[in-house]
């Protein structure tokens, strides 16, 4: 089967070279000391002390050692951990304190991955009803905690592709290093132990009531573990200026979707496949080249199945001469982790040519011929590539390679840098669904606020009609997909859509299910948790429900955590387009509306007094709304030699994040990154009547631009968060299609901003 990505290198050719890394897992609280006990065939399977919610007697997982007392005691544990990590990783890369290295702080980016980022915080706030426990809560805020004072100026994101989020994260990683968004990138991903996990796996039957036992006959299932893994990876030339000492070589990355189910994987392992042969493509390498394969092999009956049967149909008659380890044996699956904290054990395999091995496992009890799963005693062996896969709910794959030098075959890089444009866009918001109605609407821009969104403005649209047990935010991104497909004359493309990829992008998530699905874990015990609430909760589901509606199958991941990840989203995704890893994205944000959230944002002052008052009003605080946008991205070649006439060109896109003490930094930062304002230079904020208003007028001017829209574009919308800048993008094109350039810009009360150029396209469309 084919990738649906390109197969080939990407425009920047120079080798990603990994020079630090840093883990914290059930076997140890650094990376030299789990990787030791790995040779040894030690594993961290034991009592899950940390978990809680009362467990059913002998349950046991891979928890995390508790670290020093003295170590940040001020913070919850996933941020705690977490920073523990990243320090470590960043001591071993040589930079550990980025302000006193030659790498300047603001090309420094955090990408991380999660499954669940801060839920624990959500446990704290039902059990005492304070609104301040969920001041942790969204991913946004943990990585924030973690990475405050480290000297991480350029920026951080946190992606969600389920299982394989923080393989996700590194790849995205790679991305912004071969566009030259960053020098370095701290890379990884983490899962904290907790009831939400254990509850929700459990409740699927997962949870194997025996000894984790990957690709054997009879296994039961999985055992819920905790990990932080971090990597920095940086340009070889980087890091060689630096002298920095590299580790390995990350040669090649591939990304799919299996557009099956939201949580079996398919059975023949088609989109895991074409992930693998799509990071070996990259790597130049043939997959007889390799000499370990570390599989995600997660021990339940369907996952193991369809994995093997996609590394049988990857290797065929070399099946059985390429070892194959499962890490979980030892570690348990620590979730969003899990791809980060593997990829460091491969990197340490390559450095000690260190043959690993699976624990509980017998080669007589293996199911599948010719799967050579490593088992016994650890053993020197000569190692060159390293393969690693990452399978995640909804089918969301990420594969990466290892090399012990860099790639020197693979495509060539492309002639000139790829642009990417706008050629579909599609809205549902209260009171404007469609593009003549969000036109109209934002052009008379009275300030008010629409009636909430109902089921029935939802029937006209075929893939949200089908998606009755879908939270409400998952419905709202399929209406809009749905339309912005339409809207770029590709809906009915069946071939083309299955060649693109979608990156998403939600500050909440499916609030309502999480909500419930958490309320009655606390309410009635841990064994009372609902299966669909939690699959459907996940925050990447509706990637999964985009995939699987539209048939894409192309790499499908989800930002999430921030007021900036919509934007985030799109400027992933421009730069996905220019380095030649896409010709075609999905970006879409939503979010829908929730009581705890209004509570949560009126106990911290952000809300308006009265919530019937207009978006902006002279009161302080916001009106919160809901909904979602969605833009098809495509290369500006793609887009012209099929005829399309786009919206606009994106251009340059740069970030920052300095705290919220120096959030109008960040923002003069961000904008003369972008290039020197003229006259006509127009800013499209994210004014929201919070204190982030006068923070970006102060950055606005500071970095010399003379005009900006920050508050009259579209504030008959009210607070949409991730969706916010959306809106204002769309709004700027549809009703002032002549005002190019403009700057579109997003901040976040953590102190991070996103901004990215808008261009005119060559062949315009007409409004």
């Amino acid at each position: 089967m084919g990738s649906p990505e390109n197969s080939g290198r990407s425009i920047q050719s120079e080798s990603i070279a990994i020079t630090g890394v840093g883990l914290c897992t059930s076997l140890g609280t650094d990376a030299e000391t789990t990787w030791q006990a790995v040779k040894r065939n030690q594993t961290g399977i034991a009592a899950l002390t940390e978990v809680e919610s009362t467990l059913p007697i002998a349950s046991v997982g891979g928890q995390a050692p508790e670290l020093p007392s003295h170590y940040r005691p001020d913070l919850p544990r996933e941020a705690r951990s977490l920073r523990w990590t990243i320090e470590h990783a960043l001591a071993d890369a040589g930079l550990p304190s980025i302000h006193k290295s030659p790498v300047a702080p603001d090309r420094c980016f955090a990408m991380l991955g999660t499954t669940l980022h801060g839920l624990r915080a959500g446990g704290r706030f039902l059990r005492s009803g304070n609104p301040a426990e969920l001041s942790s809560f969204l991913a946004g805020a943990t990585a924030s905690l973690a990475l405050r004072g480290l000297g991480i100026e350029g920026g951080s994101a946190t992606t969600c592709s389920a299982c394989s989020s923080s393989l996700g994260a590194i790849a995205l990683g790679v991305t912004l290093l071969e566009t030259d968004q960053a020098d370095v990138v701290i890379a990884g991903g983490y899962d904290a132990i907790s009831e939400y996990a254990w509850g929700g796996f459990n409740a699927l039957r997962l949870i194997s009531p025996t000894p984790l036992r990957p690709f054997c006959r009879g296994r039961q299932g999985m055992k819920v573990g905790e990990g932080y893994g971090i990597i920095i990876i940086e340009r070889a030339s980087t890091a060689l200026t630096r002298g920095a000492r590299i580790l390995t070589h990350l040669t090649g990355w591939g990304e799919s979707a299996d557009a099956h189910h939201l949580t079996k994987p398919h059975p023949a392992g088609h989109g895991a496949l074409a992930a693998m042969r799509t990071a070996l493509g990259r790597a130049g390498i043939t997959p007889a080249q390799l000499s370990l394969i570390t599989a995600h092999a997660t021990g339940t009956p369907d996952n193991d199945s369809a994995e093997a049967a996609a590394l049988a149909a990857l290797l065929g008659a070399d099946l059985h001469t390429v070892p194959i380890v499962a890490h979980k044996s030892r570690l348990g699956h620590t979730l969003g982790g899990a791809g980060a904290i593997e990829l460091i054990l491969s990197a340490l395999a390559l450095r000690d040519q260190q043959l690993p091995t699976t624990a509980g496992v017998l080669p007589a009890d293996v199911e599948f011929p010719e799967l050579s799963v490593s088992t016994g005693e650890s053993s020197q062996r000569p190692i060159t590539h390293t393969l690693n896969t990452s399978l995640g709910f909804g089918g969301a794959n990420t594969c990466v390679v290892l090399s012990h030098s860099p790639a020197v075959t693979g495509q060539q890089p492309t002639a000139r840098k790829r642009r990417a444009c706008i050629t579909g866009m599609g809205i549902l918001l209260p009171g404007a669904i469609g593009l003549p109605a969000f036109a109209a609407r934002a052009a008379r821009d009275d300030g008010t606020i629409a009636p909430p969104l109902t089921d029935a403005a939802l029937v006209e649209f075929t893939m949200a009609r089908r998606a009755r047990r879908m939270s409400p935010s998952v419905r709202f991104m399929l209406a809009a997909s749905e339309m912005a497909f339409r809207d770029a004359s590709l809906l009915d493309d069946s071939s083309r859509l299955a060649t693109a990829s979608c990156i998403l992008g939600s500050m909440h998530g499916s609030i309502g299910f999480c909500t419930d699905y958490y309320t009655q874990i606390v309410r009635e015990g841990i064994l009372a948790a609902n299966p669909v609430l939690f699959a459907e909760g996940v925050p990447n589901a509706a990637a999964a429900h985009i995939s699987t509606a539209f048939g894409i199958k192309g790499g499908c991941q989800t930002i999430i955590g921030t007021r900036t990840a919509g934007l985030d989203a799109l400027t992933l995704a421009a730069l996905r387009i220019e380095s030649g890893a896409a010709d075609l994205v999905l970006v879409a944000a939503a979010e829908e509306q929730g009581t705890i959230v209004d509570n949560t944002y009126s106990h911290f002052g952000l809300r308006a007094p009265d919530s019937n008052s207009p978006g902006f009003t002279s009161s302080p605080g916001f009106t919160s709304s809901h909904g979602s946008v969605a833009f098809v991205l495509e290369s500006e070649d793609a887009a012209l030699t099929r005829g399309a006439r786009p919206w606009a060109l994106l251009g340059k896109s740069a970030s920052a994040l300095l705290g919220p003490a120096g959030l109008s930094v960040a923002v003069a930062r961000t904008l003369t990154k972008l290039g020197k304002p003229s006259q006509q230079s127009i800013v499209v904020g994210s004014s929201n009547q919070t204190w982030l208003d006068r923070a970006e007028m102060r950055g606005i001017a500071r970095a010399g631009f003379h005009r900006s829209d920050t508050a009259s574009v579209s504030r008959g919308f009210g607070e949409v968060f991730a969706v916010t800048p959306l809106v204002r993008l769309a709004a700027s094109l549809a009703t002032a299609p002549n005002n190019f350039p403009f700057f579109s810009m997003c901040t976040d009360w953590d102190g991070s901003v996103t901004a990215i150029l808008i261009e005119p396209a060559l062949r315009q469309r007409d409004p």
